[in-house]
């Protein structure tokens, strides 16, 4: 009978298998094994923790990151809300959402000055999340204030109209959602190495327990240096993670503040540009308009561009054109009657590129186009005289012998009629001559200071009798100013200028008034002669100031053309329009006599 082999126990077994799966551990040199298996095991679990801790650092940077873009934008759009409102002087009853952020839900109310709220407005809010107040305590709000908690952001800010008196407040809330890293990258950052970390050691553990325990223990000096490289290790992680989160907080600041910077440059360049510049949204809403804008076209920021560009609808047509079909388009010479002046506009519209709106700038050239008008005309002056001149000389030596024969004729024939009625178209067309040699004549001027008060008298008393004749009162300013200029054609041109008004009243009409009176600015002298008369139709005050035409039948037309190079020939304007109230006004403006003019003379 063969005997039956030894029984093994459970532990030795196990030791066995273990024995077979870990040889690298060191079953053989158990004190290295057990070294190498604890520095793996400190390794992962440190590798854990500064996972960990990576982790929550760079949730804490993104967060500070997001919350000081947060806190950036709001400042800027309650800047630009509060900006808009005071520049317009009152609190409007209804804003533009498109003013607000566009990366954050954020909602906006106007206050007056009680404390009550008026107007708001909220965007990327469905929900409606961010309430805002029905009442504010307005009691010493003197400047902005701003609070940052659970991820909101609330700006309070005054509003005060150009004389400092205060108009109300803006309340402005936004909400940060706040930073979120991703569920992976917090796994593999920390979860991962845990795990390994936890099987580690349950695999020395189980090796230690199953193990024979005859190793000696390893020496301190062998235990101790594995655990040092690994401190120095850690140390040099977190030093390098240290510096990496003070570079991202350096660039955060930078980037903090060069946002600022530019948006306070973006404000100084467009309220800096002398032309109008206005910026219409895809929903014809007024998103922006510079300060020149909105004094051209006497309206403020948030309203239609057809409102915008009321009184000038050729402008608001070009705008509506580009928004459909997003072409540039420019229009010059454009007339409008803004604030009850008539001005000259050249404007352009464009497409902004990546935005559902149209940049739209304007220039006022009213100035450049009357000096374009008065080179114009000073051209066609010079030309028709040296053209006329000669001719006109040929005419009036001609009707002098006609004069001569005809006075020859009433001699011999004192009762004779034709003789009689010769002699006055003679001499009709002798005046008509002078007139046009005057009109076709080089000017020479001499300029020296004239009193308009002195020479619009002189003026007056030579019309009186045709006034009076007439039936019509002529109305003379005092306080008429002094200007540079020949006294002798200005007396002219104004006499030419009232009794063409005189002579434009009918006599049929209710009121029978000239007046002449006169404005100064900016360096010049604006006469107005406005009379009650019938108005000057399209087709008059197209050919006014054109030579031989004329709307009476004993007139040669030459006196206002006449009136018009007298201006010109002294550097000035003249033009004509029709008065609301009927009848029509000239207006003639001259350059004020300066002392540099008066030292010369």
């Amino acid at each position: 009978m063969i005997p039956s082999a030894p029984r093994r126990s459970l532990g030795h077994s196990l030791a066995a298998r273990h024995r077979a799966i870990f040889p690298p551990l060191g079953w053989r040199r158990p004190v290295a094994g057990r070294a190498l298996t604890v520095a793996l095991v400190v390794l992962l679990t440190g590798v854990s923790l500064i996972g960990l801790w990576v982790t929550y650092a760079l949730r804490a940077a993104y967060e500070r990151e997001a919350q000081s873009r947060a806190q950036a934008e709001a400042r800027l759009a309650a800047r630009a809300l509060a900006d808009a409102i005071m520049a317009q002087g009152e609190l409007p009853s209804a804003m533009s959402p498109e003013r607000l952020p566009a990366t954050l839900p954020a909602a906006a109310g106007l206050y007056d000055r009680a404390g009550q709220r008026r107007a708001m407005i909220s965007r990327q809010d469905p929900a409606g999340e961010l309430s805002l107040p029905e009442r504010l305590d307005l009691s010493g709000l003197d400047q902005a204030t701003d609070l940052f908690a659970n991820d909101r952001c609330v700006i309070t800010a005054p509003l005060r109209d150009a004389g400092g008196e205060r108009l109300g407040a803006l309340y402005l809330v936004t909400h940060h959602r706040g930073a979120r890293l991703s569920t992976v990258v917090t796994r593999l950052v920390y979860e991962l190495p845990l795990w390994l970390a936890v099987a580690t050691a349950g695999l020395w553990l189980v090796h230690a327990l199953l193990g024979p325990g005859r190793a000696s223990a390893p020496p301190r000096g062998a235990r101790a240096a594995p655990v040092d490289f690994v401190m120095a290790g850690y140390q040099e992680v977190i030093d390098r993670l240290q510096s990496a989160g003070r570079e991202l907080e350096r660039l955060r600041s930078d980037a903090e503040t060069r946002a600022v910077a530019q948006a306070q440059f973006s404000d100084r360049l467009i309220a800096g540009i002398p032309d109008a510049l206005i910026v219409v949204a895809s929903d014809g809403s007024v998103g922006l308009a510079n300060l020149a804008a909105q004094d051209l076209f006497g309206q403020s920021p948030g309203v239609a561009y057809r409102v915008f560009f009321a009184d000038a609808p050729a402008l608001a047509d070009l705008v509506a054109a580009s928004l459909a079909d997003g072409v540039p388009r420019r229009k010059a010479d454009m007339e409008a009657v803004l604030a009850g002046h008539r001005r000259t506009l050249d404007a352009s519209v464009s497409p902004i590129p990546g935005a559902a709106s149209v940049l739209c700038l304007v220039a006022n050239i009213t100035e450049l186009a009357a000096l374009r008008a008065t080179t114009r005309a000073k051209e066609t002056l010079e030309g028709v005289g040296e053209l006329a001149a000669g001719i006109a000389h040929e005419f009036k030596n001609s009707l002098a012998t006609i004069d001569g024969y005809a006075r020859l004729l009433a001699q011999d024939a004192p009762q004779s009629d034709a003789a009689l009625a010769l002699r006055e178209e003679a001499r009709r067309l002798t005046q008509v001559v002078t007139d046009f040699l005057t009109f076709a004549r080089p000017t020479r001027i001499a300029f020296a200071p004239v009193s308009l008060a002195e020479i619009a008298a002189e003026a007056a008393i030579a019309l009186r009798d045709l006034a009076a004749q007439r039936g019509v009162t002529l109305r003379i300013a005092q306080d008429l100013p002094t200007v540079a200029g020949d006294a002798a054609l200005l007396r002219r041109a104004l006499e030419n200028l009232l009794r063409n008004a005189i002579e434009a009243i009918p006599e049929s009409a209710p009121t029978k008034l000239v007046s002449l009176r006169a404005e100064t600015d900016a360096g010049e002298a604006t006469l107005m002669v406005e009379d009650s008369g019938g108005g000057l139709p399209p087709e008059v005050a197209a050919n006014l100031f054109a030579p031989f035409f004329t709307t009476k039948k004993e007139g040669h037309g030459l006196g206002l053309a006449i009136v018009r190079k007298i201006v010109v020939s002294h550097n000035g304007r003249i033009e004509a329009c029709n008065l609301p109230e009927g009848g029509a006004r000239f207006r003639v403006s001259l350059p004020l006599q300066t002392p540099s003019e008066t030292r010369g003379l």
